[in-house]
């Protein structure tokens, strides 16, 4: 019957048939599983073909029909038919290895060639057809035979339809395998005559877009056919020709197509490159591919949106370009040579923005990210040459996926974890087993042989070099940034976060340790945290109703365990972003975990980490405005310092609230200043309120420390370390003024608990910011007052608010000086218990270096003293601290000292007295004016309790100064001098008693002459002088004399009456004094004072005119005479010459002066005569 067939003409041949047949295969769901037919029919038709063919399809036509005989499975593989096209191909060839007759193949060729007229191109049957053929031209010897069906092939083949030429790339590939050089001829000949024909370029001239398209399709297909020959060539002879066709730049003619299919023709044919050259390697002729850089930038360029698009559904169709393209990219990467740092930036930065596409259209986007993050794990294990360079190559990826994995939209966050642990899961294969191009897990042939070449220059040396250490992988970095996810409103991204974490740990245990460390401290604790780590995450993949928050403890548990000392510094520090994420789940996971590992860890910390973590905490707060999230942050900073140093924590806020100050508006930051919420927390602290005061008293306490002779460029150093003190001195009034008002209960009970030591602190900065404010600065002195009208009203000392209002702008000295005695006053009467203490404190204080803080003390401890009386022990260590102060190298310190000591109470004065008495003798001859006139005024003071044995033995030394400080130009110098002296006579008894009548006699002049001062108080004190002098002199007379109303009345007339009294009494009674009282009277001339010189002129000339002796008259008579002519006539002073003339007329009426004249006259004549 088979050979009545084969003679009939009707009937086809075998090899008809069978082409026809092994076509019609190609779609196996149509028509009722007409493939499952064919197959059938093809069993009963075998013994009609060459021989060996029928146990062949016994046994191979079997497997072909289970494949197929389940529609409803197979069309749930999307790729089934590229499965079933293969499936038919490796059928058709195996066949044709099986019968083995090279005529009976020839005619078969012939057979499908006229196949081509049943199909039109865009029947997918007809790529189906070329890939047959191409197939069966593997199997031929003849070259010209082959030659001519590859140009039947192409001429048939309409390359405008993707499937059609994809169907021709495919079977050019197939030809190749065999006959290479004949197909690239072909290719070649293709590419030089694109658009030449004389119908193209006529067309061309009329129509830009059809030589585009025309182009495109050329383009695109010899790109196809260039890419499927390079995949089905000999692994033995391709690197040439792949070196030919890469090296003659012949691809760039293809990257100027349009179309998304024609770039994605291209870009397959760049990936089907790089598959042949991996291919090579497989089969054992490894070779690097030139220019790999130059295809992926080819890639990268076509996968680029061109600004002329303008093809129907172009954002969808380049999605799908963009995703072969990363497949592509994914290729040559894992071929050699290695990616260049450059190369691999390049790259990562034209793809990784994929990972913020929208979710939508999900069957595109998502095989896109998938290949995106295969891309990642290529460059990861094809990078660096040893394990550090690995660990390296994996961080900068890492980190440049960071801004996904803490992105705001949930699908990127689930993106970038997922790279992330995929990428991990590479790098923990790669640290364990090697690497494998293929992505092999464990050991296999492929990483053996790539091994070799990788590690060839490690292959002696120890683990530890070719293995990455565990310090290179950062995982205090890692952590921070993967941790707070475990907390994520995304139950994936919780998943993922928490395999990611384990991966980490994993890796790193498993990692060689470095010599001489200790990582981790105990290994079977870290092992069971691991483990412990493990559970979480079955959990989590078992059951997703499981407490997010109880699963977030125990991941944060375990990783706490597993961090050594450095890596969980690195997480504190890297803490802020993580805090500032915009998930607030996150976030607050984050704080969370801050907050376990410094309260369970806070003691392996040094005080830079400590530092360094409260900056980064301090950051947060201030970009952080939502409140409860603020408030969080804070309580993070509050644990910091409560289980680390508080003052380095404290330190940092008062220095991160004084950078604030300089430069913000603090008054207008959105969400409110952090740095007060800081303050206030800290106030409301039940364990950190009293700590932070102390802090703050001690910053406000602090001296700066300086240099006495600064190097050169050491100036500008000191300078901005000056200014930064007082930043932060600024800032810590700032924090005492949110302390008092802030701080609730707990803080007003520090408060109280720390009184003295506040107030004390509060009023030694009343010098500096006054000194400030006198120079034009009067913020500083403000934001005192403030803050202590804020203590006042904290503890409720609302009398002493009142005299801060009143009194506390006031800049000059005296004023805030006095304020400050106020103020002592005030609370030794509303606090008495508190005095003690604040004395301990000034007294200390009185050794401080700055001179305004002595002065502040000083001014307190000076009205304190008087309060003094309940604690004698205080008391002698204030006296003490007050003599030693009074030589202090501020006057008003010595002058407040001086204060201080009269003011000792009187039960305890008379142990002192001598000792003030002492301090005061040595004032009165202070080069300060100031503190002279204290010293003289103190003296007054304490001459009225005074007690002689103390007084006698420095008479004449205070009689001395004093008489020296009565011609003081000051004033009040001069009338307390006056005063003082006159105080002395109490104590001119005795012994001592013509030692000080002779400094009587002495000052005598000057009293007389000053009691008709200017002043109204030096006339007061000159007068009280003169009474208590006048019972010493013991002249009788006197005393009526100096209680008369004359001495009492301030008219000139009644001074002038006085004074003829005066000059009466003491001419008759004391003329052995004259010539020393007129000498200190004419001395008196040239007083600075008018009214001085007008009195002496007075007194000189009543004196002269009551003398009857010669010799004192022959002494002063033309001195004064002169001295009146002078100033009669060059006085500018109405006073003076008024008094120059009256003092003339009496001298010109004195009986004596005349009688004195007449007798000199005599001698006169008769010494001429005689001559």
């Amino acid at each position: 019957m088979l050979d009545d067939c084969k003679d009939r003409s009707d009937i086809p041949n075998p090899e008809e048939l069978f082409a026809r047949l092994v076509v019609l295969l190609h779609n196996p769901l149509v028509r009722e599983q007409r493939a499952t037919q064919i197959l059938t029919v093809l069993c009963y038709l075998a013994p009609m073909f060459p021989r060996n063919i029928n146990l062949f399809w016994q046994d191979e036509i079997p497997k072909m029909k289970a494949y197929v005989s389940d529609p409803e499975d197979l069309k749930l593989d999307p790729s089934y038919q590229e499965t079933w096209d293969d499936m038919i191909i490796n059928f058709l060839a195996e066949s044709l290895d099986v019968i083995q007759d090279t005529d009976w193949v020839i005619s078969l060729g012939n057979a499908f060639t006229k196949q081509y007229a049943l199909y039109t191109p865009d029947d997918e049957h007809s790529a189906l057809l070329h890939r047959c053929l191409g197939i069966l031209l593997q199997k031929v010897n003849d070259r010209a035979y082959v030659r001519g069906k590859i140009d039947w092939m192409y001429k048939q083949a309409n390359i405008t339809i993707p499937t059609n030429r994809l169907g021709l790339a495919k079977a050019i590939g197939l030809v190749a395998a065999s006959h290479l050089d004949t197909v690239l001829d072909k290719l070649k000949n293709i590419l030089d005559n694109v658009g030449q024909s004389i119908f193209q370029r006529f067309l061309s001239l009329f129509s830009e877009s059809y030589r585009t398209e025309e182009s495109d399709d050329v383009h695109a297909a010899l790109a196809l056919m260039y890419g499927y020959a390079a995949r089905y060539a000999p692994s033995m002879v391709i690197e040439a020709r792949i070196d030919a066709l890469v090296g003659t730049n012949m691809l760039s003619k293809l990257l100027h197509v349009r179309h998304p299919t024609a770039k994605q023709a291209v870009i397959t044919a760049i990936d089907l490159l790089g598959r042949a050259v991996i291919n090579a390697a497989e089969n054992g002729a490894p070779f690097p591919l030139k220019r790999r850089d130059q295809l992926l930038d080819y890639i990268l360029t076509l996968m680029g949106r061109d600004e002329s698009d303008d093809f129907a559904d172009s954002s969808l169709e380049l999605l799908r370009t963009q995703a072969l393209a990363l497949n592509a990219c994914t290729t040559l990467v894992s071929v050699e040579p290695k990616l260049t740092i450059e190369t691999r930036n390049r790259v990562m930065k034209a793809t990784l923005g994929f990972f913020a596409l929208p979710n939508d259209p999900i069957d595109v986007i998502n095989p896109l990210i998938d290949n995106l993050i295969t891309l990642l794990c290529a460059i990861l294990l094809t990078s660096g040459e040893d394990g550090r360079s690995r660990a390296e190559q994996l961080l900068h990826i890492l980190r440049q996926i960071d801004q996904y994995v803490s992105s705001h939209v949930d699908y990127q966050r689930r993106r970038g974890c997922l790279a992330v642990y995929e990428m991990l899961v590479k790098f923990r294969m790669l640290c364990v087993s090697g690497y494998c191009a293929l992505g092999c897990r464990g050991s296999c042939t492929h990483s053996k042989q790539i091994d070799r070449t990788l590690h060839g220059n490690f292959s002696n040396l120890p683990s530890a070099f070719v293995s990455p250490s565990r310090e290179a992988l950062s995982l205090g970095d890692r952590v921070i940034m993967y941790l707070p996810r475990c907390a994520d409103t995304d139950s994936e991204v919780r998943k993922l976060s928490a395999q990611i974490l384990d991966q980490l740990f994993s890796i790193s245990l498993s990692l060689p340790k470095p010599l001489g460390s200790s990582v981790g401290g105990d290994i079977e604790l870290c092992y069971g945290a691991l483990s412990s780590l493990e559970d979480v995450i079955a959990i989590l993949r078992s059951d997703s109703s499981i407490d997010p928050s109880e699963v977030f403890n125990r991941i944060v548990n375990s990783v706490c365990i597993l961090l050594t000392k450095d890596e969980l510094v690195d997480t504190l520090h890297g803490c802020m972003p993580a805090i500032c994420n915009r998930i607030k789940q996150s976030a607050e996971g984050a704080i969370l975990a801050v907050i376990e590992f410094v309260t369970k860890r806070g003691a392996e910390l040094s005080e830079a980490n400590i530092s360094r973590t409260a900056q980064s905490l301090l950051s947060a707060a201030g970009h952080v405005t939502e409140k409860q999230l603020r408030l969080e942050v804070l309580g993070a900073i509050s644990s910091l310092s409560e289980n680390t140093n508080e003052k380095v924590v404290f330190n940092e806020v008062l220095t991160a609230a004084a950078r604030d100050i300089v430069t913000k508006d603090i008054s207008r930051l959105r969400g409110g200043w952090s740095m007060q919420d800081a303050f206030h927390a800290f106030s409301q602290h039940i364990v950190l309120s009293v700590l932070f005061l102390e802090h703050l008293i001690s910053v406000l306490n602090q001296t700066r420390v300086t240099k006495s002779d600064p190097g050169k460029g050491e100036n500008s150093i000191l300078l901005s370390e000056t200014q930064l003190a007082d930043e932060i001195l600024q800032a810590a009034i700032f924090a005492l003024t949110a302390f008092f008002r802030g701080g609730g209960k707990v803080g007003k009970r520090a408060v109280e608990q720390r009184y003295s030591s506040v107030l004390a602190a509060l009023i030694l900065q009343f010098g500096k910011c006054h000194g400030l404010a006198n120079s034009g600065q009067h913020e500083p002195l403000r934001a005192l007052l403030t803050a202590f009208q804020a203590f006042c009203e904290c503890v409720g000392d609302l009398e002493m608010g009142k005299i801060l209002a009143r009194d506390s702008e006031q800049n000059e000295k005296e004023k805030w000086i006095n304020l400050i005695g106020d103020l002592a006053g005030c609370i030794s009467m509303k606090r008495p218990k508190e005095v003690e203490n604040l004395c301990k404190i000034f007294t200390k204080s009185l050794n401080l270096q700055e001179n305004f803080q002595r002065e502040a003390a000083a001014a307190a401890l000076s009205e304190f003293v008087c309060y003094s009386s309940g604690f004698s022990s205080t008391l002698e260590e204030m006296v003490e601290v007050l003599c030693r102060h009074v030589s202090d190298e501020s006057p008003t310190v010595r002058c407040l000292c001086l204060r201080g000591l009269v003011k000792i109470p009187s039960v305890h004065i008379y142990q002192h007295t001598t000792q003030v008495l002492g301090v005061i003798l040595a004032l009165l001859d202070d080069l300060d004016e100031s503190v002279q006139l204290t010293a003289v005024s103190c003296l007054l003071m304490i001459l009225e309790t005074s007690p002689k044995d103390a007084v006698e033995p420095i008479l004449l030394n205070l009689s001395v100064r004093l008489r020296n400080l009565q011609i003081s130009m000051n004033v009040k110098m001069r009338a307390d001098a006056f005063a003082a002296f006159g105080a002395l006579s109490n104590y001119g008894i005795g012994a001592h008693k013509d030692a000080f009548l002779e400094q009587i006699h002495a000052t005598l002049p000057r009293l007389i002459l000053h009691l008709h001062d200017d002043d109204l108080a030096v006339r007061h004190a000159c007068r009280n002088t003169l009474k208590r002098f006048a019972p010493l002199m013991e002249i009788e007379g006197l005393l009526a004399l100096f209680d008369s109303h004359r001495i009492n009345s301030d008219h000139r007339s009644a001074y002038e009456d006085f004074v003829r009294d005066f000059t009466r009494q003491f001419v008759q009674h004391l003329s052995s004094r004259v010539d020393t009282f007129m000498a200190s009277t004419i001395q008196a001339l040239n007083a600075p004072w008018p009214i001085i010189q007008a009195n002496a002129i007075y007194v000189s000339s009543s004196i002269l005119s009551l003398l009857d002796d010669p010799n004192i008259l022959a002494l002063y008579h033309a001195q004064v005479f002169g001295m009146l002519v002078g100033k009669m006539s060059r006085s500018a002073d109405a006073v003076v010459r008024a008094r120059s003339s009256l003092a003339f007329s009496l001298l010109l009426k004195s009986t004596n002066l005349i009688s004195w004249r007449a007798a000199r006259l005599d001698q006169a004549d008769s010494a001429r005569k005689g001559s």
